[in-house]
């Protein structure tokens, strides 16, 4: 039972590689399960009692890119640190470390910057990914408002507004990486363009 769980597993792991691959390669709307399948090497029958539809697989891919970000970034993680603006520090640079060093990131963000269609019958993978871009700005405010309560930001600090431009300039970051991952290092632009924006923040954003 144990090597048949954990061969289900890897299928079922494998099926996600193969949905990024061909989400990537064909773009979300063009995707068909078939394809799918064909990429992992199984048949849509072994597909469909691992994921529901295309809409499950996209879900559960999100899901697993942004574990990492997620589980820092959660509330009570949030709530638990006493220092909370420089572990918003630290995650923000470590993601774009993984996103520069690691090929399923990379290309999953590609495919939500360029691949993810805003068409008819694309609806709720287009949902999908709002709401998952909500989450991400809430959080980063949730830790921007608790950076303010630590005092590590001006009690004045407009957190909606500060939110919104942290955000603007990480992700205008990524997209411009995503489209010329060869104009400079993601890696080093990354640590300066995000220290940059915290100096700003502690200057006070009312």
């Amino acid at each position: 039972m144990r090597k048949t769980k954990t061969e289900a597993q890897k299928t079922r792991q494998h099926l996600l590689d193969a949905a990024l691959e061909v989400f990537w390669r064909d773009g979300v709307t063009r995707a068909s399960l078939q394809a799918i399948a064909q990429e992992a090497g199984v048949t849509r029958g072994a597909l469909y009692w691992h994921f529901k539809n295309k809409e499950d697989l996209f879900e559960t891919l999100f899901e697993q890119q942004y574990a990492d970000f997620f589980a820092a970034f959660n509330d009570q993680t949030l709530r638990d640190n006493q220092d909370v603006w420089t572990h918003l520090q630290h995650n923000l640079t470590a993601m774009f470390e993984t996103l520069a060093t690691r090929e399923s990131k990379h290309k999953f963000c590609n495919v939500m910057f360029s691949k993810c269609e805003q068409t008819a019958g694309n609806e709720t993978i287009t949902e999908l990914a709002c709401r998952y871009h909500r989450l991400f700005q809430k959080q980063i405010a949730y830790a921007l408002q608790l950076s303010r309560e630590q005092g590590r930001l001006p009690e004045n600090t407009d957190i909606e507004l500060a939110a919104i431009y942290l955000e603007s300039s990480l992700v205008g970051l990524i997209k411009i990486w995503i489209d010329e991952p060869e104009r400079f290092d993601l890696i080093a632009k990354s640590k300066r363009v995000i220290a940059a924006n915290m100096r700003v923040l502690q200057q006070g954003l009312a």
